[in-house]
């Protein structure tokens, strides 16, 4: 195996297959990179048997072969190399040689028939849309998963491809985050659900354009294709819950106000929360006063009161102080209304604007 390119077109690939290699200790050829040449392709190949990545990138004086390299030694040697090095592989027996920049390095191999076969998602159901969409769609929502292993449903992110639009969304069952993002083509497809802790392989290798991505949904497993980019990932087999009908539709009061106010306030009483993180929301249109409480017995309180328009009844709600702050990542406007629909029934909060998103967050119990 052999083959000469610019160290550029190695290091971004090679860095981004690194964070997907198997910490298996019992299978040492996951902590390894597959390269293969075919031709003038060279591919690199990392699985975790969870979530699988492969880039190709040209190469040139190439001669075909393959090679399981540790990925930690091959990203650090390539690390090291100065910007618009020439790089040459070459496998000498058991050893892969790097040279370039007026060096080489000698990496020792494993056995490349151990290491595992990419799965392919030969058929399915299609759906393309610019990548930035679905990176947004996807980390706008998936913080919401459950990190407990018992109900797999809630620990991953529900994606359903609905007509001229692909809903997302995610609950541990304390709070809520949906996303919706426009298709150009309608496409109709079962929903599905992709494990939470995958979600972060997925946006990794998508840009910040408008550029498509094309995903292929198949019974037990998803494919992603961008580029040069292929990921395969298994989906969570489950039925994730009815979450419509939980989302009130009337509301008994509501205040609109600036993302910056709130997030200046509950920054600030997040000193004085107890260990349950509470903080008292009171609601009173009469004054004309929203005001955020929190105390903690061995620290103080503070009581502050954010500027905000208020319409509906009075009433007071406990909720869990770290959940009403996450609720920013999903909403990326400058004003959002908080909506309530009780004391003891979900609440709802929306970016003014965007009609794509919704959290609910559940109320606390004193």
């Amino acid at each position: 195996m052999q083959c000469t390119t610019k160290r550029e077109s190695l290091i971004g690939p090679i860095t981004q297959v690194e964070r997907s290699v198997g910490k298996n200790l019992t299978v040492p050829v996951l902590s390894c990179v597959l390269v293969r040449i075919e031709g003038n392709t060279l591919t690199l190949t990392a699985t975790n048997l969870e979530v699988g990545v492969r880039y190709s990138i040209p190469v040139t004086g190439t001669a075909d072969g393959v090679a399981a390299v540790p990925a930690g030694v091959f990203s650090h040697v390539l690390a090291a190399m100065p910007s618009g090095a020439d790089v040459e592989l070459v496998v000498e027996g058991s050893v892969l040689v790097v040279r370039g920049a007026g060096g080489s390095s000698r990496i020792a191999l494993q056995d490349a028939e151990e290491f595992p076969n990419l799965p392919e998602v030969g058929e399915g159901v299609d759906v393309t849309l610019p990548q930035k969409a679905l990176a947004s769609a996807l980390t706008s929502v998936s913080y919401c998963a459950s990190t407990s292993t018992v109900k797999p449903e809630l620990a991953s992110v529900f994606v359903h491809p609905a007509g001229n639009e692909l809903v997302c969304a995610a609950t541990d069952s304390f709070r809520l985050a949906e996303k919706k993002v426009p298709l150009k083509e309608p496409v109709e497809a079962d929903p599905f659900l992709i494990p939470a802790r995958s979600v972060h392989d997925m946006v990794r290798v998508l840009a910040d354009d408008e550029k498509p991505v094309t995903l292929r949904v198949g019974e037990h497993q998803l494919s992603l294709t961008v580029g040069g980019v292929y990921v395969t990932l298994r989906l969570t087999q489950g039925t994730f819950p009815d979450y419509t009908q939980i989302i009130p539709k009337e509301f008994v009061s509501e205040a609109t106000m600036l993302v910056a106010d709130f997030e200046r306030v509950l920054k600030k009483v997040a000193v004085f929360s107890d260990k349950f993180q509470q903080v008292l929301l009171t609601v009173d249109p009469e004054a004309g006063e929203f005001t955020v409480h929190t105390e903690n017995s061995a620290v103080g309180e503070s009581t502050d009161v954010v500027p905000a328009a208020l319409e509906g009844d009075s009433l007071a709600v406990r909720f869990n102080q770290r959940y009403l702050n996450d609720a920013f990542n999903t909403i990326h406007t400058d004003s959002f209304v908080f909506k309530w629909s009780g004391v003891s029934t979900p609440s709802v909060m929306r970016p003014i604007g965007d009609d794509s998103v919704v959290y609910l967050v559940m109320p606390m119990n004193r």
